[in-house]
């Protein structure tokens, strides 16, 4: 290979810097090379200056291997494996001396000869890398959209409530869970098969419109060999909200109802009260009351979301409670854990902890009374507050006497002006308390 190896130099505006960039952005997603690699051509671009980039040039570096490896931290070894492993990826020339000597001659700012390590195959490709780069962000949004799609349909199966179809679609996605899958034309299979489950479900007859899609009849076997087995008795499995259940005389909307100004907010800002939406709030709700991700996840595993769901929300209120009050929640998590144990020693009655609820929620004071008396008992201060006790009790002691004929001459004969000015000191009127 000839020792002055020049290149088309990079595009108007392009610094050797970006090129650098570039190809670390591709360098692994695009290229499969490894660290050691990538690390190896930032070296080599340092190693180089600008003008080595322009058209027609030899950009090229003729240090000795035992020195890379010595800057990188790296045995020659590695550094020999990288350039190999560059070199069948087309982004660099070895072209060395005899015996593998190193050696080039820069005059004025520009390379005249080298024998070495030459990029000019890795500036060519500036347009290439470009493309490449455009390639993995378009496939990047790309899985990105598939999974949140994948989301969706997974939620939509969980909420129609049929426990076989959704022991179906844990096995084709175990714990709904699609962080770790990179492939994209895998994600599109679950997409694909999770979609075709959930049509399913749709076209299937339902008996109950209002009960959005609870008791929906499904049959698992194959329509070409037999007529489908409509099934006329509901599943026997575990279902987050079974269908006797007395909390399904709690709507959404009934239960918002007695949750507090922040926790409605927060459903509203979810879409509305609904179930799925009332557990969202929930489980966001966890982090601002203390309670822990592994208590929420227990409930939710021995309750049921929806139940677990309400739990909070009434957790949440009666932490609003005034202070001192019979029913005010000081600690939620060790709330929800107690109510969890006592679910499993001896049952919970969840509805009837929020009919008590909607009753202490009924008989509260608006936020508005509230906020003028504790403003008029922040103003009077504790003096006046004791001075208005001291000035109740006196007169009733002054009513009783006048009850057996025995009022007090020496105030009745001072003129109105002095009356109001009586000579009564506060701690007599202290010592006249019963």
């Amino acid at each position: 290979m000839s020792t002055t190896l020049r290149h088309d130099g990079l595009p108007v505006g392009v610094g050797r810097f970006e090129l650098l960039r570039l190809f670390e952005q591709v360098a692994r997603p695009g290229f499969g090379l490894s660290s050691t690699a990538v690390a190896l051509v930032r070296h080599y671009v340092l190693k180089t200056m600008d003008g080595d980039y322009l058209a027609g040039r030899i950009c090229a570096v003729w240090s000795q291997a035992c020195r890379f490896a010595e800057a990188l931290g790296l045995t020659p070894r590695s550094i020999n494996s990288a350039e190999r492993e560059l070199e069948r990826a087309g982004f660099i020339v070895r072209n060395a001396g005899i015996n593998g000597e190193r050696a080039g001659d820069r005059q004025d700012g520009a390379i005249v000869w080298a024998a070495g390590i030459n990029l000019a195959p890795l500036v060519n490709r500036f347009a290439e890398l470009q493309a490449k780069a455009a390639a993995i962000e378009l496939q990047a949004r790309a899985i990105q959209q598939c999974r949140a799609e994948i989301r969706q349909l997974g939620q939509r199966i969980r909420e129609a409530g049929d426990e076989a179809l959704r022991e179906r679609a844990e096995t084709i996605l175990p714990d709904g869970r699609t962080a770790r899958i990179t492939n994209i034309d895998r994600l599109f299979a679950i997409r694909e098969a999770l979609s075709a489950m959930l049509a399913v479900i749709e076209s299937a007859p339902d008996l109950e419109p209002e009960a959005n899609v609870r008791a929906l009849k499904t049959s698992d076997a194959p329509e070409e060999n037999c007529a489908p087995n409509i099934q006329d008795k509901k599943s026997s499995g575990r279902r987050t909200a079974p269908t006797l259940d007395p909390l399904d005389r709690i709507r959404p909307a009934t239960a918002i109802a007695v949750a507090t100004e922040g926790y409605s907010g927060l459903v509203e800002a979810l879409g509305g009260p609904s179930w799925p939406n009332l557990v969202e709030a929930s489980w966001r709700s966890c982090g601002r009351l203390g309670i822990s991700q592994s208590t929420w996840g227990r409930a939710c595993q021995q309750f049921g979301r929806e139940r677990a769901a309400l739990s909070v929300l009434l957790i949440d209120r009666n932490a609003e409670l005034p202070a001192g009050h019979r029913y005010r929640v000081l600690s939620p998590g060790r709330c929800l854990a107690g109510m969890m144990r006592r679910a499993g020693n001896y049952g919970v009655n969840l509805l009837g902890l929020f009919r008590a609820t909607e009753r202490e929620v009924r008989h509260l004071p608006p936020p508005e009374a509230t906020s003028r008396l504790q403003m008029s008992e922040a103003q009077a201060g504790p003096m006046a507050h004791l001075t208005m006790r001291l000035m109740a009790s006196l007169e009733r002691q002054v009513s009783e006497k006048d009850g057996h004929g025995h009022r007090c001459e020496r105030t009745s004969q001072l003129p109105p002006s002095k009356q109001s000015h009586s000579h009564i000191s506060i701690c007599e009127l202290v010592k006249r308390l019963p």
